[in-house]
C-alpha cells in the first residue's frame, strides 16, 4: 500500500513537473531570461544587453502575475492603473513604457519628458531619435533578428489613424522573422505569445532605446 502510494505521488509530481516545462510555452523562455540576467548582472558596468534582459525579466514577472483590466474592456485595474497612472487608455504602450523604467533604462514622452508614452507610434519616433531602430524593409531585407528586450512594433486599423501595438520580446529562436513576446492590452491582460512578427499584419519594425554604440 505504502508503496503504491510513493509510486503514485512520484509519477504525479513527475507528470506535473513535465507538464510545467514542456506545456507551458513560455517556462523554457523564463529560465532562459533568468540565466542570461545572473551572467549579466556580475559585470562591473552593465552592458546594453543588461537593460534588455531586465526589460524580459520584468515583463515574465508581469506575465506570471496573470494581470486583467477589471471590468474588462475598461483599460483599467489595479494593475493596469500602475502601468498608466490611470490614463484609461490603449495601454500596450504604457505596459511597454512601464517596464521600461523599471529596469533602469527608461524613455520619456518627447513633449513632458514623462517615463509613460502613450502612443505606439510616438514610442517608434522615441527609438528612431534616442535608441535603436530597424524598419520592416531592412529586417526583410538582411534577415535580421530581435535581441532580448527589443520592442516589436505594429501598426492596426488603417496606418494614418496612428495606432498601433508594441510587444517585448522575451525569447528569440533559430526561425527568422519569429519570437515570442510579451504585450499589454492583449485580450484586456498580459499575455506571452511567440508568432512570426514579420507576416503579421502592420509590422513595422523593432529596436530598443539603447544606442548601438553603448
Amino acid at each position: 500500500m505504502r508503496i503504491g502510494l510513493v509510486l503514485f505521488t512520484v509519477t504525479f509530481y513527475t507528470y506535473f513537473g513535465y507538464k510545467d516545462l514542456f506545456f507551458d510555452v513560455a517556462a523554457q523562455p523564463e529560465i532562459k531570461i533568468q540565466k542570461q540576467l545572473l551572467e549579466t548582472a556580475k559585470a562591473e558596468v552593465k552592458p546594453k544587453e543588461f537593460y534588455g534582459i531586465k526589460r524580459a525579466d520584468i515583463a515574465m514577472q508581469e506575465f506570471r502575475k496573470n494581470v486583467l483590466e477589471s471590468p474588462m474592456g475598461s483599460n483599467s485595474g489595479p494593475q493596469v492603473d500602475m502601468y498608466t497612472q490611470g490614463y484609461h487608455s490603449q495601454w500596450c504602450t504604457m505596459f511597454a513604457s512601464w517596464v521600461t523604467m523599471k529596469a533602469g533604462s527608461p524613455v520619456a514622452d518627447n513633449l513632458n519628458q514623462n517615463w509613460r508614452i502613450t502612443n505606439s507610434r510616438k514610442f517608434t519616433e522615441y527609438l528612431k531619435e534616442h535608441g535603436t531602430w530597424h524598419d520592416s524593409a531592412e529586417i526583410t531585407q538582411k534577415g535580421l533578428q530581435p535581441e532580448i528586450g527589443d520592442f516589436v512594433i505594429f501598426w492596426r486599423g488603417d496606418y494614418e489613424d496612428n495606432l498601433g501595438h508594441v510587444d517585448i520580446v522575451v525569447d528569440v529562436g533559430d526561425e527568422i522573422g519569429r519570437a515570442g513576446m510579451i504585450g499589454g492590452n492583449l485580450n484586456g491582460g498580459v499575455k506571452y505569445r511567440n508568432f512570426s512578427f514579420v507576416q503579421n499584419y502592420g509590422f513595422l519594425g523593432f529596436g530598443h532605446p539603447e544606442k548601438e554604440s553603448n
